[in-house]
């Protein structure tokens, strides 16, 4: 119904958080006969009147047996202490359970075992995990990458001071030669001057 999908839109996690977990009563209890709305209606606004720090939630685990994972790959590895303490935080709504209009027993608000919510959160964590491998591969093969072209910079860079070292010891031995070149040419004008006189 209309008012079903107000409370909790199914179609998507992010509209099931978004959905209104504020509506307490969509009707006077003492004028009309509650009969006419659905029993997920009836549920949802138990849900928000009962326990509405953990509505959203419970809406979630109780519309979603599998959780896509998909959309938290962005974050990598940096979201899986996020993604336990999300479903640590999740566990104790197994037990919540709320009183049914008319009735007079209380109704546990989803029907999950120990074991099955354990399934639930391993096979949640394992998706994300398979999936943020594959991007933590191509990260890594990027730092590889990077890494080979730092080498290969430092390789050129070695090189380049080797090379500068080889040409200032270069212009040292040319300087030297100059040197001696001047003084054998001053002993050469010397001799030539002795003999001539």
């Amino acid at each position: 119904s209309a008012f079903s999908s107000v409370l909790c839109n199914t179609s998507t996690v992010n509209n099931t958080y978004l959905s209104n977990h504020t509506i307490l009563a969509l009707w006077d209890e003492d004028l009309g006969d509650v009969d006419d709305f659905d029993e997920d209606v009836s549920l949802y606004l138990q849900l928000n009147k009962n326990y509405p720090e953990h509505a959203a939630r419970c809406k979630i685990f109780m519309n979603r047996t599998h959780l896509n994972m998909a959309p938290l790959f962005q974050w990598e590895l940096k979201f899986l202490p996020l993604a336990v303490d999300w479903f640590e935080r999740s566990k104790p709504f197994t037990t919540l359970s709320i009183p049914i209009i008319n009735e007079y027993e209380d109704k546990t608000i989803f029907e999950e075992s120990d074991a099955e919510f354990q399934s639930r959160v391993l096979t949640a964590l394992y998706e994300f995990v398979r999936g943020v491998r594959k991007k933590v591969l191509e990260r890594r093969n990027e730092l590889i990458l990077m890494a080979a072209y730092d080498d290969k910079i430092a390789v050129v860079k070695q090189g380049n001071k080797r090379l500068h070292e080889d040409v200032e010891q270069r212009d040292r031995k040319i300087t030297q030669l100059e040197k001696e070149n001047k003084r054998l040419r001053a002993v050469v004008k010397s001799v030539r001057n002795a003999l001539d006189s």
